[in-house]
């Protein structure tokens, strides 16, 4: 009996190391190609450059991208410090952003969950949402000016509506069972509210951040065109209109980069915050 025992212990430990070696593997794997994809790309841009199959105004190989970025880096672009630029840009991101992800989350809870409330917004929530931010430009303009009101605006408007839809989604995909369950057993509204509805909601929300954050950085671009002469979107407007094509792809790199760095933050909140999502 204690000899079937001890084989069977060797066998799990041996099944259970395999296993995780298996899981290392598959992470390794996963790592190397999420690292040599790029890599890749770059490579392959450099040859196209390098044999002269496209001009070089209109696209630049990915070292004279970097020896602009380095210069931009240490001399400004347009006589400004990049990190002013950078600053700028942050500035109106992150302050429409904010606004956005409190509404958003505000208005989709509400409508998620009292029908009456999704009654009163629906057709203008529909009507304006598919509509392009671009169009308001001129509006906004009217109304409130060429200054940083309409550049928080425009960013603001259409992100608080995609974060606003994910949030009513989520919250619709609440398991009525859970609820009814829950309410049989004496739980408050509040109680049903933090304990089901919120914890079932918050996977579509945090989707919805990220999705958010990724057309906000897409209107900020469009919003510093409402003049001025700071911001990551004006070095790429203005670089354009001089066919300074480096200097275009520098703006792309930083906004890029800006909006990578963020999806790793929103991400990582995710996995503290929704940590039982895609788990059994």
């Amino acid at each position: 009996m204690s000899n079937t025992r001890t084989r069977a212990l060797v066998a799990g430990a041996r099944h259970g190391i395999v296993r995780s070696a298996s899981k290392i593997s598959k992470k390794t794997w996963y790592w190397l190609t999420a690292m040599l994809s790029p890599v890749a790309i770059v490579l392959i841009w450099e040859l196209i450059t390098r044999v002269g199959l496209v001009r070089s105004i209109l696209l630049p190989s990915p070292g004279e991208i970097a020896q602009s970025l380095w210069n931009v880096i240490l001399n400004g672009y347009a006589g400004t410090s990049i990190a002013i630029h950078i600053a700028a840009s942050l500035y109106r991101l992150l302050l429409a952003y904010a606004l956005a992800v409190f509404f958003g989350v505000v208005f989709g809870l509400l409508r998620g969950g009292y029908r009456l409330v999704d009654a009163a917004m629906l057709v203008p929530a529909e009507v304006v949402r598919p509509v392009p931010p671009l169009a308001f430009i001129p509006l906004f303009i009217l109304w409130f000016g060429i200054g940083e009101v309409s550049k928080i605006l425009i960013i603001f408007y259409y992100v608080m509506l995609v974060i606003m839809l994910n949030t009513q989604a989520g919250v619709k995909s609440c398991p009525v069972d859970k609820t009814r369950a829950a309410q049989s057993l004496g739980a408050s509204s509040r109680q049903i509210f933090l304990y089901i509805i919120l914890p079932a909601a918050l996977p579509q929300i945090m989707t919805g951040l990220r999705v958010g954050m990724a057309a906000a950085l897409s209107i900020l671009v469009a919003s510093e065109l409402l003049g001025g002469d700071r911001g990551l979107g004006f070095v790429i407007m203005d670089a354009s209109t001089f066919f300074r094509t480096k200097e275009v792809f520098v703006g792309i790199i930083l906004i890029g980069f800006l909006g990578f760095m963020s999806d790793l933050g929103l991400r990582y909140l995710s996995s503290k915050f929704v940590h039982w999502e895609g788990k059994k």
